[in-house]
């Protein structure tokens, strides 16, 4: 098969028309009504955060704040500045495979010695003595990237994780009571006063910046979005607690799209279906399979594998160790995507990781390149789907307004070669130009360390 009747197949497979798109948003639109009257029980949707506040940007303080996510635990002292400043002292720890899979009381006793060491050592100088002694209590706002029942602002009950952690003894537990049981083993004088997901972190965190935010998108090694929600429309919560709040309120809403998506809407290749089926919880987070960071690069790995066996890549030679699951990480996208010099000298080097029969040739480089843009374009456009179906939901175009703000935070947006064009590009084709104009897209940083410490402060 020639190359150029390959990437005609694979491009009808993989570049998303407008009429694509329809029924993925539609079924995303769908999610949302189900999800909003659904108990919040197992793999649960449309989660209440039980946050009904955003900030104002002028908010004043130094709080503590714990960001997990699939790769990283941040924990930060954050000083709110006002004028929607702030400045971020921050503790990056990475866990081992090890402690993503093992005992739960085990990796909460690894957490509360990251926090010991944040107040002892690294951010000393923002705390009072009586503070460092532990006679005085550090409020915490905890921002837990993965799916928890919540029953309270900061009350939670930890559900199946994903992203490769399956710790022992932790799902059905509240996840305050973890680290709090840790915090009394560890001696520390910390009270965990807000749970809030990460992506309800960048959607307060990007208020803070800009108060006109109204979703809050994380597209990294995983996807999620968050944004307000009138009361009245999440049935799933109890009349009782609803008729707490004044009329007009609206409640945050993780939305935890990365579970969405199923074969009858999304658009399923047989390289979707094969990285499926190579992956350690097959038929869950299908959607987020598709375009996250954690999964674009094997995706690649297993078209370049056909473009192999077709004769038309590195001679019909599977370089050494190519065609093991997963030897192919996104980075190695980037690095192709951005190497725009005439010789491409950093491509060859990356394809040197592994052992190729011949020296890669620049037509090598090329088709990989290209491969590398359309996986990458798609993930563009499904990254879209989120922002149109929640603009949708919201009603915000049905009024004449201009300033819609979408606060995106992650790795594969802020720093995948194009990504941010991509998406903008995505938004220009579903809507028109001038439509798509009203929608503005900001990158949010700093989402679960400075979201994490405004929630503490907002809920103390």
């Amino acid at each position: 098969m020639s190359t150029d009747t390959l990437f005609q197949s694979l491009e009808k497979e993989f570049l998303l028309s407008r009429d694509q798109l329809a029924p993925i948003i539609d079924g995303f639109k769908s999610e949302y009504k189900t999800g909003l009257k659904t108990p919040s029980k197992g793999l649960a949707t449309m989660i209440p955060s039980f946050v009904t506040k955003m900030p104002t940007g002028n908010e004043k303080g130094t709080f503590l704040s714990l960001d997990l996510g699939g790769t990283n635990l941040r924990i930060a002292a954050v000083e709110l500045k006002g004028a929607g400043k702030t400045v971020v002292h921050e503790l990056k720890r990475r866990p081992t495979m090890e402690l993503k899979t093992g005992e739960g009381s085990v990796f909460f006793d690894w957490i509360a010695n990251a926090i010991h060491d944040l107040i002892t050592v690294d951010a000393k100088h923002l705390f009072s003595e009586s503070q460092i002694s532990g006679k005085e209590t550090l409020a915490l706002g905890v921002c837990w990237s993965f799916p928890v029942d919540q029953t309270a602002v900061d009350r939670g009950t930890i559900l199946r994780m994903g992203k490769g952690f399956t710790l022992k003894n932790a799902e059905g537990y509240d996840l305050a009571d973890m680290f709090h049981e840790a915090f009394k083993r560890k001696n520390l004088n910390v009270k965990v006063t807000a749970i809030l997901n990460d992506t309800v972190g960048t959607l307060v965190a990007h208020a803070y910046t800009n108060p006109a935010c109204r979703i809050g998108l994380i597209f990294a090694t995983g996807i999620n979005a968050a944004y307000p929600e009138k009361l009245p429309l999440i049935t799933k919560l109890d009349e009782s607690i609803r008729s707490k709040y004044p009329e007009g309120t609206e409640m945050l809403i993780n939305t935890e799209i990365d579970i969405f998506g199923n074969e009858s809407y999304l658009p399923l290749t047989k390289y979707d279906l094969a990285l499926d089926l190579s992956h350690n919880q097959p038929k869950f987070q299908l959607y987020e399979k598709m375009l996250s960071g954690a999964y674009l690069g094997e995706l690649t790995r297993l078209i370049a594998m056909d473009f192999i066996k077709a004769g038309v890549l590195f001679e019909g030679h599977v370089p050494e160790g190519f065609d093991e699951s997963w030897a192919f990480p996104t980075m190695y996208m980037s690095t192709l995507e951005n190497d725009n010099q005439v010789e491409h000298k950093k491509s060859i080097e990356l394809l040197s990781n592994f052992n190729c029969v011949n020296t890669p040739t620049l037509n090598d480089i090329a088709i990989l390149t290209r491969i590398c843009r359309i996986v990458s374009t798609r993930a563009a456009s499904l990254a879209a789907v989120p922002i149109i179906s929640l603009v949708d939901q919201q009603h915000l175009l049905d009024v004449d307004r201009d300033d819609i703000v979408v606060g995106i935070n992650g790795s594969t947006y802020e720093f995948y070669p194009h990504m941010n064009l991509r998406v903008r590009r995505a938004l220009d084709e579903w809507y028109g130009k001038e439509t798509s104009e009203k929608i503005t897209l900001e990158v949010a940083s700093e989402g679960g360390s400075v979201g994490g410490a405004l929630i503490a402060m907002l809920c103390e």
